[in-house]
């Protein structure tokens, strides 16, 4: 019983809704068209009014907002400067790298490394003389022992010298 009173009123107010809207349709149509010319008059009778652009200058900041920093503007003037002088290179000294060249490496080539997740081993693929071996680190083979690994080099370490190995290329 309560569904059906609650469904009564709202088709009630439903239909109360919809006459209002369809009295005002009906009324505009058949009502004096002299409310529509007054409208129409005093959209003449209004002038535009022009805007004109504001226009102004911009300043350069002396200071910094954010960091709160005084900054001082200098004007440079185009002066041309004529010297004598002739502008001397400084000499750059490189160090000399030293090698033993009696340390003989084997030719390396890094292919990447393999995560095991059951151990958690860590396994790099070093070709070693056209020899592919997996290698974990700090272990040795032949005297060569890898030190660290990183994403895109390993250090290796052969006869009390360090190397970093490159990622090789897929080219």
């Amino acid at each position: 019983m309560g569904k059906k009173k609650i469904n009564i009123i709202l088709i009630l107010i439903v239909l109360g809704l919809w006459g209002t809207v369809g009295y005002k349709i009906i009324n505009k149509q058949f009502s004096n068209n002299k409310t529509i010319s007054k409208k129409q008059d005093q959209i003449d009778n209004i002038a535009i009014n022009q805007i004109n652009k504001d226009t102004f200058v911009l300043e350069k900041l002396s200071h910094d907002p954010f960091l709160t920093k005084e900054y001082q503007t200098t004007i440079l003037s185009l002066k041309e400067i004529t010297t004598d002088r002739i502008p001397l290179k400084k000499a750059i000294y490189h160090a000399p790298i030293k090698t033993n060249s009696s340390v003989k490496w084997p030719l390396l080539k890094y292919y990447g490394y393999i995560l095991s997740k059951e151990r958690n081993n860590e396994v790099v693929l070093l070709k070693i003389d056209s020899k592919l071996y997996k290698l974990k680190l700090n272990t040795p083979l032949n005297g060569l022992i890898i030190k660290k690994k990183y994403k895109d080099s390993i250090e290796v370490y052969f006869n009390s010298e360090t190397k970093i190995i490159r990622l090789k290329s897929t080219d």
